[in-house]
């Protein structure tokens, strides 16, 4: 059997020394899968410098909604809508099953509370260079994996930009645009969705559910300005209605990539006068942050069985976050709570998806990959994907601990100008002999190196991952094949603390953390790893910040647990006196921020074990 093309192939497997991504442990030699493809040195990778880099002061005095919205795709469902589709999906599940759409049009059910502070926040870390949010912390971004799960559309199936195929077909498309002529010629003159839904939701249209798709698609999935029927989704409606799969997802997804990057050039330029139009699911970004940063979602509503998980997020009552400097705060501050894999957890009456395994597990190429590898493969592989009329470049290799891998350089791909060779190329079976599924209780890792270059090229020289705790990770994937230091542990080293300004004179202040913390809800400052009960108390010309660490937790039915150990102590200079070795200059208006802020969080803190013991 002939080797395949190392170019074509999307994992590496090789042994290497690898490291907790905030370097609180030791290096260890083992096994380890990457995605590809890998950067040779550190000069390599694209550098995500321009969200690492702060906002102008402009920018970040800005609170609640700093950007004008002259359209934005967020649907709130009415009642007719609701009764169609349940009417349809009474006739048509079956089809829906068949050609992926069953859930997804299920989501366009739930009524979605908007928070735009939430979205702003975290379009300030977005990189429009490598279509990442970039955080102090690491990379992360929204995933076709993250698509699949929360929007309920498929990876797989004939492109967005398909055509009717036969005469039948084109008697239907033709039908569909006489309708949608009529409605333009009428009092509306326009395509107007309201008078679509009237025409055809009572019944009676032999292409009722070629409509009712076409609705679907222009109303959830490819919104325009107009908010019309759109003619471009009359042959993927025909073919949906059919059960013919349509790969919706990198068309979502590369939508939302081109919404994120607007919206962070339109932060960065300052200008609050312009309004901006956002046609994409905006909606499956505040999903994803929910389910990635606790502390920032709603409470969640029990899933019946065989609902989609965004039903848990129907007509959740948003958390109050007033200003956007608060998400920015939390989202910079999420180290240790920021949940890699958060599809991995159990939730009652969810099922994990078929690429899911409790086991790590290699599956052999010889007979073939079933539809839900072939999906995982999808979600793997580097591509350009592709919407009604724009691509984005996807790239997953550099978010690789999002789907249990490891975690290596980044290397720079050069990817098709051309939307068939894209295709062709996203669409391709893979040259993997084999395919490595890791366990979802895998804990990733990164490669020495990665660590390396995080801090040195992308965060700059001086700098240093920000975390305000040090969790004790759990080699659960494999035992490493060879220690390389025997000496203790060591701890991290954070610039300032969470929502500070940056300082020139700021000597670097040491935390200290406690090994083996319970699995608690210990958060301060957006961190749910973190102790809670801190105090800032004046001495003088002075104030000390100490943390104990009692917490409840929420996974043992609100039971408590006491988290005695060292503490955090940082020494801050109020009035620009020499003070402790460790100490900064803060200003009074600055402190005082800073006790709001705990404040708040220990209030909510509260609030949150009164419901644990509640419970």
């Amino acid at each position: 059997m002939a080797k395949p093309s190392s170019s074509n192939t999307i994992l590496e497997e090789r042994k290497g020394f690898m490291v907790s991504p905030f370097g609180d442990s030791k290096p260890a030699l083992r096994k380890a899968y990457f995605l590809k493809p890998i950067a040779t040195s550190m000069e390599e990778p694209e550098l995500p410098s321009d969200s690492i880099s702060p906002l102008s002061a402009q920018t970040l005095q800005r609170n609640y909604c700093p950007l004008k919205f002259s359209s934005m795709s967020w649907v709130h469902p009415n009642q007719d809508w609701i009764t169609w589709v349940s009417r349809m999906q009474s006739k048509h599940q079956a089809a829906w099953k068949k050609s992926g759409i069953d859930q997804a049009i299920l989501n366009s059910t739930y009524d979605i509370k908007k928070s735009i502070e939430l979205i702003i926040g975290l379009s300030e870390k977005w990189c429009p260079n490598t279509n990442t949010f970039v955080f102090p912390w690491g990379e992360a971004t929204i995933t076709l994996e993250d698509v699949i799960i929360l929007g309920g559309y498929s990876v797989l199936g004939s492109p967005v930009s398909c055509f009717v195929e036969n005469r039948e077909w084109e008697v239907i498309e033709e039908k569909m645009m006489d309708a949608r002529m009529n409605i333009v010629r009428s009092r509306a003159r326009k395509a107007c969705q309201h008078a679509w839904m009237k025409k055809f939701s009572n019944g009676g249209s032999e292409i009722e559910h070629e409509a009712f798709l076409a609705l679907w698609l222009s109303r959830t999935v490819f919104q325009n300005s107009s908010h019309t029927i759109r003619k471009q989704v009359f042959p993927i409606a025909i073919c949906l209605a059919r059960g013919i799969p349509i790969a919706l997802a990198p068309a979502v997804l590369a939508s939302i990539y081109r919404d994120l990057s607007r919206l962070k050039r339109a932060i960065v330029a300052g200008n609050n006068e312009s309004r901006l139009e956002l046609f994409s699911p905006v909606q499956l970004v505040q999903f994803w942050a929910w389910e990635r940063f606790p502390i920032l979602q709603p409470k969640p509503d029990v899933l019946n069985f065989g609902d989609p998980r965004s039903a848990r997020w129907d007509r959740a009552k948003i958390p109050k976050i007033p200003k956007v400097e608060n998400v920015r705060l939390t989202l910079d501050s999420a180290a240790e709570s920021f949940l890699w894999r958060p599809y991995a957890k159990s939730l009652k009456n969810w099922s994990f998806p078929e690429f899911y395994r409790e086991n790590e597990e290699l599956v052999l190429a010889d007979s073939g990959f079933d539809i839900h590898l072939e999906s995982f493969i999808r979600c793997l592989r580097v591509s350009k994907i592709l919407g009604l009329d724009y691509m984005e470049n996807y790239s997953p290799h550099r978010v690789a601990m999002q789907f249990g891998m490891d975690q290596d350089l980044p290397g720079r791909v050069n990817l098709d100008k051309t939307r068939e060779i894209a295709w062709m190329n996203y669409n391709k079976p893979t040259s993997d002999t084999k395919l490595y599924i890791p366990s979802r209780l895998s804990e990733s890792n990164v490669t020495t190196r990665y660590l390396k270059w995080w801090e040195q090229m992308v965060l700059g020289k001086n700098k240093k991952v920000s975390g305000s705790s040090q969790q004790q990770r759990s080699a659960k994937r494999s035992k490493p094949d060879l220690q390389v230091s025997k000496g203790e542990k060591t701890s991290i080293d954070p610039d300032v603390p969470p929502g500070f300004r940056p300082k020139n004179n700021m000597n670097e202040s040491r935390i200290s953390a406690k090994k083996d913390k319970p699995a608690a809800v210990e958060m301060l400052a957006g961190n749910n790893q973190q102790s809670f009960g801190n105090e800032v108390i004046a001495n003088g010309g002075e104030a000390t910040m100490g943390a104990a660490g009692r917490a409840t937790d929420q996974t043992g039915g609100g039971q408590e647990n006491t988290a005695a150990g060292n503490t955090t102590s940082n020494r801050l200079s109020i009035n620009g006196n020499a003070g402790e070795s460790n100490g900064y200059k803060l200003d009074i208006a600055e402190l005082e921020n800073w006790i709001t802020l705990l404040e708040r969080k220990v209030a909510k803190l509260k609030a949150a074990r009164r419901l644990g013991a509640q419970v």
